[in-house]
């Protein structure tokens, strides 16, 4: 009975694809779901050192952002970050991506319902920046997952990304990214089955060198970002994504993301989303709203995330 409800669990918590830490792939709030996940240059908004940690040295002040995703297939993806500046030429960043998996239907080998399960994935993350020049910086990513699979089956791993920013002209930025260095979760079965039948097996993170630039437009505040990710089947494709904002309290915010399946072909997802601010006092709050279609679920990503520069 443990070994199905085990094999239940494993079929149940992808988000997308098959690779490990698949749920860090879905993005980290609406900001970045809207615009295809397309951050890695971008240095027109508040920044965030989880898509590339060179950016935290672009850091104006303190900001804090708080996101919550509902999924179908009861799932949940949450985050809360903060990003701080470090004058004259330095910024930092911390912390924590949550993933869970709800209502699980946790059954026996003759069909019968046993338990409702569920599982949790985390990431804490640790950025840190600095600016060699006005124009290049240079940044590390410490990262620590913590997966909660089943009852006395967990694991965990630590990494770190490195990530480089080159700021070509005001309105031209260039990103060069690489992730998940090191990590791997080692699974063990013993718990369950014992040192007799139990086994151990890695399952290692996918590395990913991702190629990013954004350029700023003088029309309508507009931002156009592109980025590619050089990586295994079929996580390797191309984001894109743009916003516009008509007025300046409001931004309005496309994307695409395109993986390459190896069975059925270039494979596009879409998503859409805006921003409202306003500022008032020393605080400049920011309510962000994105809407991701997903592909073979009954619906999409909802993404609502709160952001508050000081």
């Amino acid at each position: 009975m443990r070994k199905l409800l085990l094999l239940l669990l494993f079929s149940s918590v992808s988000y997308c694809q098959s690779y490990p830490g698949s749920f860090t792939r879905v993005g980290l709030n609406a900001e970045g779901m809207a615009l295809g996940n397309a951050m890695s240059a971008d240095l027109s908004r508040n920044v965030y050192t989880f898509y590339n940690p060179a950016l935290a040295s672009f850091q104006s002040g303190s900001d804090v952002m708080a996101s919550v995703a509902l999924l179908s297939l009861d799932r949940q993806l949450n985050s809360l970050v903060y990003t701080q500046s470090l004058k004259p030429t330095a910024g930092f960043s911390l912390g924590i991506l949550n993933a869970t998996v709800s209502n699980i239907d946790g059954r026996d080998y003759d069909g019968a319902h046993t338990s409702d399960l569920s599982t949790s994935e985390n990431l804490f993350f640790f950025g840190f920046s600095n600016k060699f020049s006005e124009a290049l910086s240079l940044g590390l990513n410490f990262k620590f997952y913590y997966y909660s699979l089943y009852s006395g089956v967990s694991s965990k791993s630590i990494g770190f990304d490195i990530g480089g920013l080159f700021r070509a002209t005001d309105a031209l930025s260039i990103g060069l990214v690489a992730t998940d260095i090191g990590e791997s979760y080692h699974w063990s079965s013993t718990s369950i089955y014992g040192s007799v039948d139990g086994s151990d097996f890695i399952t290692r993170f996918p590395n990913v060198i991702r190629l990013a630039a954004s350029y700023q437009l003088p029309l309508l505040g507009s931002v156009l970002s592109a980025e590619y990710d050089f990586a295994p089947t079929p996580l390797d494709g191309l984001k894109a994504g743009i916003e516009v904002s008509p007025i300046d309290i409001l931004a309005i915010r496309a994307g695409i993301q395109s993986t390459n399946e190896a069975l059925v072909g270039t494979e596009i997802t879409y998503s859409f989303g805006f921003g409202a601010k306003i500022a008032f006092l020393d605080f400049s709050p920011q309510v962000n709203y994105a809407y991701v279609i997903e592909p073979f679920t009954p619906y999409g990503i909802q993404t609502l995330s709160l952001d508050f520069g000081f």
